[in-house]
């Protein structure tokens, strides 16, 4: 009877042992390889990176949003201010009617100490800085100013002694001054805002004027007023950033506040005699600040 395959112990049961024996050893070495290189490529992914000297950080970005300008600040600032003031002198009903006082300008030129609040609020779109400004000044500008004698229509002084009268007294002061502005501005470098400004200005004004013919006349022209007078300012600025929420800015200032007009009547009365008084108000204001941002 035939046997459906080959004997434990033959030949050919040993051969087949052997091919099998050798196909698993070149699929072990085959596979081998491909493990070691995997282990290699994770080895290399894992050990650290050879580098030379410990490299320096890089500066912090100056990018535009590095700082922002937006939002609600207030503050403080100081400085000076320097007005004109000029009081201008018509006798009336005319010059040549008068006689004894020729048109006359006097500048009194006010100046002084300012120092006061401000706060307001930024929009910020790229490098463009726009908002609206409040601020509250208290101000030290005066100025006061003697004509003596007092010169007449035809060029010639007054007659008389300058002691007790025979002279023009002209004074200006101000009190406080005030601005509502809008402010437009450029982000020139992130801290750097350069900016122009304009708006409403208020201020309280004190005018005094007086023209004194004694002792060879007995007439005085007394002028004397004290109001709120209301104009515009313009100027311009620039802002850096200090810290996060600190600015620091330098700021010039124009305003003109308008004209004051007093006709005042002789002193005791002498119609139609008088003398017309006329100020100018305005004043040129250069002031540092601070302010704290929210």
């Amino acid at each position: 009877m035939a046997l459906g395959g080959p004997l434990p112990g033959s030949a050919q049961a040993v051969g087949e042992r052997q091919l099998d024996e050798q196909d698993q050893s070149v699929n072990t070495q085959s596979v081998k390889p491909r493990v070691d290189q995997q282990m290699l490529l994770a080895a290399v992914s894992s050990a650290p990176t050879a580098k030379g000297p410990e490299a320096v950080p890089a500066p912090p970005s100056m990018a535009l949003s590095s700082f922002n300008w937006g939002g609600f600040y207030v503050g403080g600032h100081g400085g000076s201010g320097t007005g004109n003031g000029n009081m201008v002198v018509n006798p009336l009903p005319d010059a040549a009617t008068f006689v004894n006082l020729g048109p006359t300008k006097i500048h009194t030129n006010p100046d002084g100490i300012i120092g006061g609040i401000q706060g307001g609020y930024n929009w910020q779109r790229g490098h463009i800085v726009f908002g609206g400004e409040g601020d509250y000044t208290f101000s030290g500008m005066d100025g006061s100013r003697v004509i003596a004698p007092i010169i007449q229509n035809n060029g010639t002084p007054f007659p008389g002694s300058t002691l007790i009268g025979n002279h023009i007294t002209a004074h200006q002061d101000t009190d406080w001054t005030s601005t509502v502005r809008a402010r437009v501005g450029l982000a020139v470098v992130p801290r750097l805002l350069l900016y122009g400004t304009g708006g409403l200005a208020f201020g309280h004004v004190t005018y005094f004027g007086t023209t004194d013919f004694r002792p060879v006349g007995t007439e005085q022209y007394p002028a004397f007023a004290a109001k709120t007078k209301t104009g515009y300012t313009a100027g311009f600025g620039s802002e850096v950033g200090l810290l996060a929420h600190f600015t620091a800015r330098f700021e010039y200032l124009y305003y003109n506040l308008g004209s004051q007009v007093i006709t005042a009547s002789p002193v005791p009365a002498l119609p139609p005699f008088g003398i017309r008084y006329t100020w100018a108000t305005s004043a040129r204001l250069a002031r540092a600040g601070v302010n704290f941002k929210f």
